[in-house]
């Protein structure tokens, strides 16, 4: 039933689908999660999908306000969680606090089957540990369509005849202890999936590939360090008396314990499946690769609909994820209660589903300014130096606005981020630490950069700012080429695409004196040309901090 060349992510989709809610779950990440998707679906059939910006109540069900009314006593609706055993989580990174708590309990109970949909990439954003520690694979490659609904069915019926063996057991709580995993539940997961590997390979009991297998899928992406081999030498009859213990070691080091002889094979499976380059940092700590790397923001989310401004009311088609406006609910009920109480006699007051009204809550947009610099010719350093002092004094006023900061640089024969979305101000003067400057002008192709950085900031629900430092002179081809004619022809094109999507943008022209390729090249962009010569660093921040409290109001 098997095959050698099964990738890890082909196997996590059988093993949930033969374990189900009593395997807890998976984060995916976003790049390979439609894959993953249609592997699972035909493993194990089709799974409910939920939007991240679900609130409480619609995972535990909430009061029928109509029909309360009209009955006279609480008539509750069936949440997500009591409805569905599986669901998938789409921007999982976005979840909201309360939510998290609710399905990590779910989790705790056998209840749910999770698949957490997230952004592995960056550093601010990530799967609340709550979930991640109860979900025991991490799944960053594509899976194969390789699982039948038949294999799946063979397979359970193997598991009610699999008996553990204590050995099996042992092995996994000293090889989890040697790379740094404390949790009791890290070694449960593991003997589960290595029941369920053996349940798929169509065995009747664990075998050690199952278990090194299981290992690999379980254990690899939470260890905190790999044990330091045991160079004891062979006890001489008058061992020399020996100093003081004076290491260089980390606490990692020194924390970590021998993997004991017989559990070799576990760990060269966990070994197989860390990436190249990350083996030489093990002694000092590999820490947990994109799970659960910050909880800070995810406590900080905001359920969607329910914060924000307020802005008038409306009529209710739906009072999940809403806010009732009660006032405005009965000022609509009051001038037909007349007709209503002589109808239906009685005095009470009679409110229909018809006059529910919901508060309108404007929410404040999340902001993304995107610096494209002009860092070739002989004033790119001073050019440099300007936007990467705009960056800094941005990014100190972002925390509160929670606003962010990326930037672009174009030279030679191409353009590069050299700065991703962040709201990090270290992370910042990290990235643009020694920037460099000189050559040619490829316009285009930083315009290009600058436009997909945009797309991706609208795509997540931002809204991004453009701001080019340039004099418009492009005369570098999309190919490297030195060709001004065709430079000047791509360079349009690519300024026509941000009129096409209508971006908020900036030509900010810094030359000693106005150029008028640069106000062409804002006409074509349909941006705002300022031509600031000489301009300080402060000078190019100032008007990009109110198209940032413009575009974030």
């Amino acid at each position: 039933m098997t095959d050698p060349d099964i990738t890890d992510a082909t196997w996590v989709v059988g093993l949930l689908a033969v374990w189900g809610p009593k395997l807890g779950g998976v984060v995916v990440a976003q790049d390979v999660a439609d894959d993953f998707n249609i592997a699972l679906t035909k493993a194990s059939g089709a799974i409910r999908t939920v939007s991240s910006s679900l609130n409480v109540e619609a995972l535990t069900g909430t009061i029928d306000l109509a029909a309360t009314l009209a009955l006279g006593k609480p008539v509750l609706t069936a949440g997500l969680l009591a409805e569905h055993s599986r669901l998938w989580v789409r921007r999982a990174e976005r979840l909201d606090t309360a939510c998290a708590s609710l399905m990590a309990q779910a989790l705790d109970d056998h209840a749910l089957m999770l698949v957490a949909v997230a952004d592995l990439q960056g550093e601010e954003d990530s799967v609340a540990p709550k979930l991640s520690e109860r979900m025991p694979f991490l799944v960053e490659t594509l899976a194969d369509q390789y699982w039948t609904s038949e294999d799946i069915a063979l397979a359970k019926k193997a598991l009610s005849h699999d008996d553990v063996d204590p050995k099996w057991v042992d092995q996994l709580c000293d090889v989890a202890l040697s790379i740094g995993i404390a949790s009791p539940r890290a070694v449960v997961q593991a003997v589960k999936a290595a029941r369920g590997v053996a349940a798929l390979k169509g065995l009747q009991t664990i075998d050690e590939s199952s278990v090194a297998l299981a290992g690999r899928l379980v254990l690899a992406h939470r260890a905190q360090h790999l044990p330091q081999p045991d160079q004891q030498e062979e006890p001489t009859q008058n061992p020399p008396e020996q100093p003081p213990e004076t290491s260089d070691m980390t606490d990692a080091q020194k924390d970590a314990e021998p993997t004991p002889a017989d559990a070799d094979f576990i760990l060269e499976a966990i070994k197989s499946a860390l990436p190249e380059g990350l083996l030489q940092f093990a002694a000092g700590g590999l820490g947990q690769r994109g799970v659960s790397r910050n909880i800070k923001n995810a406590a900080q989310r905001k359920p969607g609909g329910l914060r924000g401004r307020r802005i008038g009311n409306k009529r209710a088609s739906s009072l999940a994820g809403q806010r009732l406006d009660i006032l405005a609910t009965l000022r609509s009920a009051a001038p037909w209660q007349p007709l209503r109480r002589k109808l239906a006699g009685g005095m009470r007051m009679i409110v229909t589903r018809d006059d529910f009204r919901v508060a309108r809550i404007k929410q404040r947009t999340e902001a993304t300014a995107i610096f494209a610099v002009d860092a070739s010719g002989s004033t790119a350093f001073q050019r440099l130096a300007e936007a990467k002092g705009a960056v800094e004094t941005i990014l100190a006023e972002c925390y509160v606005r929670r606003d962010k900061v990326a930037m672009v640089a174009f030279r030679n024969r191409k353009a590069e981020v050299l700065l991703p979305p962040t709201r990090s101000l270290e992370r910042a003067k990290r990235a643009l630490a020694g920037l460099p400057g000189g050559g040619g002008t490829p316009l285009a192709s930083g315009l290009d950069e600058a436009f997909e950085l945009a797309l991706q900031v609208r795509r997540s629900g931002g809204n991004p700012i453009v701001i080019v430092l340039t004099d418009g002179k492009g005369n570098v081809t999309r190919a490297g080429e030195g060709n001004k004619a065709k430079a000047l022809e791509e360079s349009q094109a690519a300024a026509k695409m941000f009129a096409a999507e209508s971006f908020d943008a900036l030509i900010i022209d810094v030359s000693p004196e106005p150029q008028k390729s640069a106000k062409f090249l804002a006409n074509t962009m349909k941006a705002t040309y300022l031509p600031m010569p000489r301009a300080s660093a402060t000078d190019i921040a100032r008007p990009v901090r109110l198209a940032l409290k413009a575009a974030s109001a």
